[in-house]
């Protein structure tokens, strides 16, 4: 089967994450990353700089029609979504990135631009919004509610029935228990358990997590 051009939005670690499971996919050919400077060696070694974000009109013209964004974050997910809106606009696609490591039942509904990395699971029932990251290890589990932009990092669990609002960030290792909401823009701290409902645009760590401000 001939593999489908892709070029890769970024060039630091995440990216790096996504070309590899791009690679792995083994459809996709990455015809190089676009940054506002050359990226870090994992990048800079395998894969053409092809300059900042102003090419990418000449390679839609190009005829390339397919962008993974490997912009990922720590807190604040408006930058992500900001991006990948303005590719969006341009008339890229965001195809689906599911490492072959990952255990994701049949019924999971993705948007587009979801990664889901290496050994993640997703169980039955869940939903997952557009450019959703669900990073190394992490659990989503039964009719989980992801909305857009999210990002769930390395190692979180969500429990069964959770719902997350959009731009939000859980943290490394934060576990959410079973049916709780995380508002919009809420922060949650890397190890934080979080027990009870929190509100949209502020920071929770701890455990239990307790809010500590609002973003």
């Amino acid at each position: 089967m001939e593999k489908q051009s892709i070029v890769l939005i970024g060039a630091g670690g995440h990216a790096a994450v996504v070309a590899s499971t791009i690679e792995t996919l083994g459809s996709f050919f990455i015809v190089g990353y676009t940054a506002p400077v050359a990226g870090a060696a994992t990048i800079s070694c395998h894969y053409n700089y092809l300059g900042d974000d102003s090419v990418l009109p000449a390679l839609f013209n190009q005829g390339i029609r397919l962008a993974a964004l490997g912009l990922g974050g720590t807190g604040d997910n408006r930058p992500r979504s900001e991006l990948y809106e303005r590719i969006r606009r341009l008339g890229f696609e965001f195809p689906l990135l599911k490492h072959p490591s990952a255990v994701v039942a049949p019924d999971v509904v993705f948007g587009a631009g979801c990664v889901v990395a290496p050994g993640a699971i997703v169980n039955s029932g869940a939903k997952l919004g557009i450019n959703v990251i669900v990073n190394s290890g992490a659990v989503v589990e039964h009719d989980c509610v992801i909305a857009d932009h999210v990002h769930i990092a390395t190692g979180t669990v969500l429990c069964g029935g959770v719902r997350v609002g959009r731009l939000a960030h859980i943290g490394a290792g934060a576990v959410i228990i079973q049916g709780v909401t995380i508002g919009e823009g809420a922060l949650v701290g890397a190890g934080a358990v979080v027990v009870h409902d929190i509100e949209p645009w502020t920071v929770v760590v701890g455990n239990p997590a307790k809010n500590q401000q609002r973003i």
